[in-house]
């Protein structure tokens, strides 16, 4: 079976690496304070109130993970340091749903890279004067601009749980209708119970991945790419053919089982 190339987009930072760095508070505590103002290593050792000495062990972290700079690194005494790359992380977890998205990049790169000039507020912007009035103008758009975010959050919010609602009733039509086929099916094969069970778990994963994201599989089911969510890409060379193997027949499974599921010439297609 000819498989595609994965299309998802090459990341500055692996997301094992990236939830690290945020979960130490003194590294996030060192980048709201960069987000702000460059400062100094001792800088941010005084109004940290930590030693220099632990402050320079996680500018070093945030620097080798490209997120962070020396503005000025022939300075004898110390540069300063600013962010230089973008991030963000996306996490949604619950009893029936788990999703979490990221992206990086370094800064100043990308088409959406956004200038005042870009902005529909530019033009009303150009013709205020004095710099007092432009403070509360642009005061003024950023609290709109907040408003409009925290609507977008409560909209995706209500969203997701729609979402979670239809996957629990998923749940229910595995368990109700489909789940002691399955069995049976995977019986045929004369499995052992563990194995049985093992491949049983597998095959609900491969389930609910698919729909949880049908958008990802819904032109053909790349195979690599649901390893990939099934395990995390946490696999050796070796281990990824023999697991290939493994999703590859249960999705045949799942598709002699299930009319939504349709295979042509060892592909698998949403029937969507």
């Amino acid at each position: 079976m000819e498989l595609e190339e994965s299309e998802r987009e090459e990341q500055l930072i692996s997301l094992d690496a990236l939830l690290e760095i945020l979960g130490n508070p003194t590294r996030r505590m060192i980048l709201s304070k960069l987000a702000k103002v460059p400062h100094s290593a001792p800088e941010l050792a005084t109004s940290l109130g930590i030693t220099r000495q632990a402050v320079h062990s996680q500018l070093n972290t945030l620097i080798d993970n490209n997120i962070i700079e020396d503005i000025d690194p022939e300075e004898k005494r110390g540069g300063k340091y600013r962010i230089k790359s973008n991030l963000s992380v996306r996490i949604d977890i619950s009893p029936d749903y788990y999703d979490i998205r990221y992206h990086t990049r370094e800064s100043g790169s990308g088409a959406d890279i956004k200038e005042l000039k870009d902005l529909t507020c530019s033009i009303d912007y150009s013709k205020i004067k004095t710099a007092e009035e432009k403070l509360i103008f642009i005061g003024d758009q950023i609290r709109n601009i907040e408003k409009d975010i925290l609507n977008l959050e409560s909209n995706r919010r209500e969203l997701v749980n729609q979402k979670e609602c239809l996957i629990l009733e998923l749940k229910d039509i595995m368990n109700n209708q489909y789940k002691q086929k399955l069995v049976n099916l995977l019986k045929e094969s004369g499995l052992s119970e563990k194995n049985l069970r093992t491949s049983l778990n597998l095959s609900e994963e491969i389930f609910f991945t698919m729909f949880f994201h049908p958008e990802r599989y819904f032109d053909r089911i790349n195979i690599n790419e649901l390893l990939d969510d099934l395990f995390f890409s946490n696999m050796d060379r070796y281990e990824r053919p023999q697991k290939f193997g493994s999703v590859k027949q249960l999705l045949e499974d799942l598709s002699r089982l299930m009319g939504f599921l349709r295979e042509d010439d060892d592909d698998w297609f949403f029937n969507f």
